[in-house]
């Protein structure tokens, strides 16, 4: 109510052309090689990315590559050539999946926010509940930073009587009216609790 309203996120910002052609083409090399070109896409985003867990697995990728090479006998038809076929393509099935979450994440951590966005969310504008308003307390106490070795104690607020009320004489009669009242039924009760 008291804040600017619903701000519309501003527009992501557009990946350059190249990128995703290149992002496409590593994706796809695998696949189209049958698993024998997944170390270049791999090579691909340890050099982008730099990061020493992408060296690790493109390194992972080439000895998988070279051990299922390895153990694809010249019979095709045998249980060993199945296994050596299937470790190439999970291989590049899972390298070509690691690929695309880690280039499109590293591409988002580079770009960063758009161009005119707001550090902070929209809401983020309007008075926090817990911030005192017209004279209130807060409704919950406030973190207070305080060194850990010497505690200080908390001044107690003083509770604060209300000025006593200038009751009209009109309204001062009916109140004694109403006490009697009061008075009469706790006496009544009382005499009923008795018996």
């Amino acid at each position: 109510m008291y804040g600017p309203g619903h701000v519309p996120p501003p527009p992501p910002r557009a990946l350059p052309a190249s990128v995703v052609v290149l992002r496409v083409l590593f994706a796809v090399l695998p696949l189209l090689s049958i698993g024998f070109l997944t170390w270049a896409t791999m090579l691909r985003l340890a050099v982008v990315t730099r990061r020493t867990l992408d060296w690790i697995l493109c390194g992972v990728s080439v000895a998988v590559m070279i051990t299922g090479g390895v153990l694809l006998p010249e019979n095709v038809e045998t249980t060993q050539a199945d296994i050596a076929v299937g470790l190439i393509i999970l291989n590049a099935i899972a390298f070509t999946a690691y690929f695309l979450v880690a280039d499109i994440r590293h591409d988002k951590v580079r770009l960063g926010p758009p161009a005119g966005a707001a550090p902070y969310p929209p809401y983020a504008t309007t008075v926090p509940r817990h911030q005192a308003g017209y004279g209130y307390p807060p409704a919950y106490p406030q973190p207070q930073s305080q060194p850990l070795s010497q505690p200080q104690p908390q001044p107690q607020p003083q509770p604060q009587t209300p000025p006593p009320l200038e009751v009209p004489p009109q309204a001062g009669h009916r109140i004694d009216q109403v006490r009697a009242e009061l008075d009469e039924l706790s006496h009544l009760l009382r005499k009923d609790e008795g018996k």
